[in-house]
């Protein structure tokens, strides 16, 4: 029982956080199970992580060959998996239709270290041999025992890039927060390989409080976004209009025809069909610097920032085309600022004048009667 005490002496932060993240992520599972699953699958990884590298420790000071190697093959071909993990956390990242790709890399890692149980192996790969000078098991490895890093450094690369697109499209905070997540754990892998004596631990404590940060701040972050269509919510405007409204190239604004209709008429399902298909539509055609809110109801409203009128017509153009394939119909106005001294304030009004025009427009030259419609 020695060995435990130890073991839980030398991991007690690890599993302080692990179990704290354990009971969040199931407490939250129902609203947001893809997080959640990758969440406690990092941390249970973390954990395993932990026990088999002391249990690689105590078969080789046993002398169990196999013992040694199969927690050797654990800890290796485990440790991209966080990482790993920690890319499938970015939700909408990757299409879902994509995600087996990602595992590519992980499965071609675990058929390399499993080819480690053939003799002689060691030469190539990695493996455990007893030298004849003390009866003691010493390790030996060949070049592809450094697969588990170049496959770990593959997906880190790709956790950065994620990162920096982030950072350079709509969610600043977001890309910051997989940066310094990203950083930490490149950290921890760097400082383990360049100790030589083995005695740093760090990878395993960092991944879990990597993920604790992430997946904390995931959370916060779902408190920014309208739940129905997945844009940004109307407190979020209001906080990023104050931020950058002032400095922002132009607005549009866009207004629902008929949502009322619907609603009387077909349910509101259908309505919510109506408004989360617009809203992809809006996004779908959007600039990376255009900004969309639900500002609630069947109003939306995109701030620009850094485009010429010309890509702001261009992108309304690109969304009315896509809108016209659906049996949907939205009003849209927008307004580019004329000089530095007008407001937002003002911005928002022109762009509504407009909004309110093509309204206007769309009753006057269609069929769609007017007092059945929804209230504008």
């Amino acid at each position: 029982m020695e060995w435990l005490k130890d073991y839980f002496a030398s991991n007690f932060v690890l599993m302080l956080l692990s179990l704290v993240m354990l009971v969040i992520a199931i407490q939250r599972f129902r609203q947001h199970k893809r997080i959640s699953l990758c969440t406690i699958a990092v941390i249970t990884i973390a954990v395993l992580l932990s026990i088999a590298s002391r249990a690689q420790e105590a078969f080789r000071v046993s002398g169990s060959l196999y013992g040694t190697l199969t927690m050797g093959i654990i800890g290796y071909v485990l440790r991209p998996l966080c990482v790993l993990l920690l890319i499938l956390m970015s939700q909408n990242f990757i299409p879902k239709k994509y995600i087996w790709l990602t595992f590519i890399p992980a499965i071609i890692n675990l058929i390399i270290y499993l080819f480690s149980y053939i003799p002689g192996a060691d030469s190539v790969i990695f493996g455990y041999y007893v030298a004849p000078a003390d009866g003691q098991l010493h390790f030996g490895g060949g070049p592809l025992r450094f697969s588990s890093h170049i496959v770990a450094a593959l997906y880190l690369g790709f956790l950065l890039y994620i990162s920096f697109s982030n950072l350079r499209a709509r969610h600043l905070e977001h890309g910051i927060a997989i940066l310094i997540c990203s950083v930490f754990v490149v950290t921890a892998v760097t400082l383990e390989i360049y100790d030589s004596g083995g005695e740093l631990q760090l990878l395993n404590v960092t991944i879990v409080a990597g993920t604790v940060i992430y997946y904390l701040f995931l959370y916060m972050e779902r408190t920014q976004i309208d739940t129905l269509t997945g844009l940004f919510n109307r407190e979020t405007y209001y906080r990023d209009s104050l931020k950058m409204g002032e400095k922002a190239s132009g607005v549009i604004q866009y207004d629902m025809n008929g949502l009322k209709y619907i609603n009387d008429n077909f349910g509101h399902l259908e309505g919510d069909k109506a408004l989360t298909t617009i809203a992809r539509l809006i996004l779908k055609s959007s600039k990376r610097n255009m900004y969309v809110y639900r500002m609630g109801g069947d109003e939306f409203i995109a701030i620009v920032n850094s485009s010429s009128e010309a890509e702001i017509t261009k992108s309304i153009a690109k969304f009315k085309d896509s809108l016209s394939k659906t049996q949907y119909h939205c009003a849209v106005g927008y307004a580019c600022r004329k000089d530095n001294k007008e407001s937002f304030i003002d911005l928002l009004k022109r762009a509504e004048d407009k909004m309110y025009q093509d309204k206007e427009q769309f009753y006057k030259n269609s069929n769609f009667e007017r007092r059945k419609a929804d209230s504008i």
